[in-house]
């Protein structure tokens, strides 16, 4: 049997009744830690140009429900707005090869609401989904030393979480099940680093357009095509146009016994993956030592890390460029230590408060980790460690390390956890009783018969 079968097959013959509990319940955290991260971007202006853009591009409909608006649209619009809403105050899950669930989730929930299917379905397509999009996505990760100004495509091989979940909830058979996973080859976007290179929002909708693509890749197939079998296969496969080694032996590296999904980080805190780590000290010493933004004589990252130390003493334009930046979030934190949407705001991004005390962060002497090297390193399971040094007007030296985020597999959130950061999440749209209600929900999902009433919590 070829790798694409293979491949194909498994996803076609997986049964919720043979998922280990333990990995059930990561379906079910990355699923509220998604929800929620979409819950929390409603106040932010450009979640509710992302909505008014889904309208008029895709209509009213009554197939499955806008997130945070609660109309309906058509399946295709509801999986290009809430997967572009999902990343956006990138707070999502974030796996060695990028953010899948940011298409994941809302694909599955979307697709689940409009065909009435159940709550245990929905776990079987998250699972069939990340595990099929994981292995692609490490069979063509560039080569050690790639350089990056080329370009990463963690939104190419992105369709992949859309394709990969609507050919298992479409109940497509494995034969079909291997055309969708060529239909998302040939739809594959060509990595650029255009949209990082100039901070640009539209790397948000990327995540949508993967979305949407690799759906409607699916509904195509189940309408009807022709060959596109053998995508990972052969002279053609997907990953001779994407990477100089192809490690294809990921493909199929153990299927059904090594669950990649259980390797993934699920993100503490709203600000890029290489800034957790630094917010997760700051917050353990600030409880420890008791210390506000008015007591700090200066904060020492040890060591930097490439691209994250900047600091615009005039503020930050975009979102991205504060998501990005160590001292920023680390001063954002210090004045409101409630993570949320707030510290994005124009305000707050050139609040001289939040100004004067990230300009007290600075890196220590040493080399900076390069974000390649903390990738690389992340997919052997390990973490970029980190020192942070506080001086204090008082005279006090406070330090901590850490060498694993809260959230990465080796230190993972707890459920309660999870619940805990979805209650400060979803805050931000929903009544405190609604809260509560979509959080026993959603931890109950493979209990309901039908989620297609599953839109009524989302906004």
């Amino acid at each position: 049997m070829t790798i694409t079968k293979t491949l194909a097959q498994y996803s076609a013959d997986l049964k919720y009744s043979d998922l280990p509990a333990e990995v059930v319940d990561m379906a079910k955290k990355m699923t509220i830690q998604t929800v929620g991260a979409a819950l929390a971007s409603k106040p932010m202006e450009f979640t509710q140009s992302v909505i008014d853009f889904g309208k008029k591009a895709y209509g009213p409909g009554n197939e499955a429900t806008l997130m945070l608006d609660g109309s309906k649209t058509s399946l295709l619009g509801a999986a290009f707005v809430n997967s572009t809403v999902a990343d956006n105050i990138d707070w999502e899950d974030c796996s060695c090869t990028g953010h899948p669930s940011a298409s994941l989730i809302p694909v599955s929930l979307a697709i689940c609401e409009a065909r009435g299917l159940s709550g245990k379905e929905y776990i079987e397509g998250v699972i069939a989904g990340f595990e099929v999009y994981q292995r692609v996505a490490r069979a063509i990760q560039p080569p050690e030393g790639h350089d990056n100004r080329k370009g990463w495509g963690l939104t190419s091989w992105q369709i992949y979480a859309a394709a990969a979940p609507a050919a298992k909830l479409f109940k497509l058979d494995a034969k079909k099940t291997e055309q969708v996973y060529g239909m998302a080859a040939v739809l594959t976007a060509v990595p650029s680093n255009i949209v990082h290179g100039t901070m640009s929002n539209v790397y948000h909708y990327q995540h949508g357009f993967c979305s949407h693509d690799g759906l409607m890749g699916a509904l195509l197939v189940e309408h009807g095509v022709d060959g596109m079998q053998e995508a990972f296969d052969g002279p053609f496969s997907y990953g001779t146009n994407l990477t100089i080694e192809h490690k294809t032996e990921w493909y199929n590296k153990e299927l059904g016994s090594r669950y990649l999904i259980m390797e993934t980080l699920l993100k503490h805190w709203p600000t890029n993956m290489w800034v957790q780590t630094s917010l997760d000290i700051m917050n353990a010493l600030v409880k420890e030592h008791r210390f506000g933004p008015d007591d700090v004589e200066e904060i020492i990252v040890d060591p930097p890390t490439q691209s994250r130390m900047m600091f615009h003493p005039e503020g930050f334009e975009k979102i991205i460029e504060a998501q990005y930046s160590i001292p920023f979030c680390i001063a954002a934190l210090l004045c409101d230590p409630t993570p949320g949407p707030q510290w994005y705001t124009e305000k707050n991004m050139r609040d001289p408060k939040v100004l004067e005390v990230a300009a007290k962060v600075h890196g220590s002497d040493a080399e900076p980790q390069l974000l390649m090297d903390s990738f690389s390193n992340f997919r052997k399971g390990e973490f970029a460690s980190k020192t942070i040094t506080v001086k204090l007007k008082d005279g006090r030296t406070v330090s901590g390390s850490i060498d694993y985020p809260k959230g990465h597999p080796k230190n993972m959130l707890t459920m309660e956890e999870v619940c805990d950061r979805f209650r400060i999440e979803a805050a931000h749209t929903l009544s405190p009783e609604k809260v509560e209600e979509a959080l026993d929900t959603l931890l109950h999902i493979d209990q309901l018969q039908s989620l297609e009433k599953i839109g009524e919590i989302l906004h």
